[in-house]
């Protein structure tokens, strides 16, 4: 095969893989951002919080245990930050929720940097190494797992969304929150348990991210919020699918732009990307005008 087609697939396939962890991180961001229409300056920091708990926790269970673990302890510290945070000030003005959500995402930054420290940590590496070669290009097992647990993951949730009791009850919501308390549905139960998912799956996708490159940061915090929140603006607000394939350009604009560029431009065309695609779309790509009426 020729060694620039090579290298292009290698690229794309590496591509696919950041793409997918942009999404698993996107997907649980989604979930809470259309509930309410309002930037989850936590969900960063939350799910950072939850790889640090796993880190530490698969220092003394087995790797499964510690993080299913981590990630049902990120779901309640989120149930927590809806009940303290964001619900006294759910009906206030924008900035005030926002002002809200920075508050709790410095006490869990500030928690995290006095437990585990301000330095980045070597984390062990869960994913499956090797690779198998065809026709000159790697296939790395670790890409195709990364991969397929993106994929049941946006998958599943789809599912969960369209054929479960609680999940039309959540499509309900963000259509209309005032319209869905008229109709009887429980929102304050539901919305918590919402929150608790979005940490969830954010901590799955922060596990799979530091794995994936051998490391665990407080930087990650940051990243992740603006990465989910560009990835669900990308694929169009209040579609699951539309985070996922938000996060799969995002990641395969950074990858190659790393690759045929500079790794210091992959910032900048991923949002030039980002800033073409809303030009021509402004709703997201999968994303729906919301007409109101009067």
């Amino acid at each position: 095969m020729n060694p620039d087609l090579i290298y292009f697939f290698q690229t794309l396939l590496n591509g696919l893989a950041v793409g997918s962890m942009y999404s698993m991180i996107a997907v649980g961001y989604s979930m809470v951002y259309c509930l309410l229409n309002r930037v989850n300056f936590a969900h960063g920091d939350l799910y950072v919080f939850g790889t640090f708990i796993s880190f530490s926790m698969m220092q003394i269970f087995p790797i499964p245990a510690a993080i299913l673990f981590a990630c049902l302890l990120a779901g309640l510290i989120g149930m927590t930050i809806e009940r303290t945070v964001y619900r006294p000030v759910r009906d206030a003005f924008r900035l005030v929720p926002m002002i809200s959500a920075l508050g709790a995402a410095l006490v869990l930054r500030t928690i995290a940097q006095i437990v585990w420290g301000t330095e980045a940590l070597a984390f062990p590496s869960l994913l499956p190494g090797g690779y198998l070669e065809i026709a000159g290009l790697k296939l790395f097992y670790k890409n195709f797992v990364i991969i397929g647990i993106s994929l049941f993951i946006v998958i599943g949730l789809t599912c969960f969304m369209r054929y479960t009791k609680l999940g039309r009850a959540t499509q309900c919501i963000v259509e209309s929150l005032s319209t869905a308390s008229l109709m009887g549905i429980p929102i304050n139960r539901i919305i918590p348990l919402i929150y608790a998912l979005g940490g969830f799956f954010g901590v799955v996708g922060g596990v799979a991210y530091s794995s994936y490159y051998g490391v665990v940061s407080m930087d990650m915090g940051i990243w992740g919020t603006i990465k989910a929140w560009a990835a669900v603006i990308l694929g169009g607000v209040g579609t699951t699918y539309g985070a996922f394939i938000g996060g799969l350009i995002l990641g395969l604009a950074e990858t190659f732009a790393s690759g045929y560029l500079s790794s210091a431009y992959k910032e900048a065309v991923g949002y030039i990307v980002i800033i073409a695609i809303l030009m021509l779309k402004p709703t997201g790509l999968l994303g729906k005008k919301r007409i109101e009426k009067v």
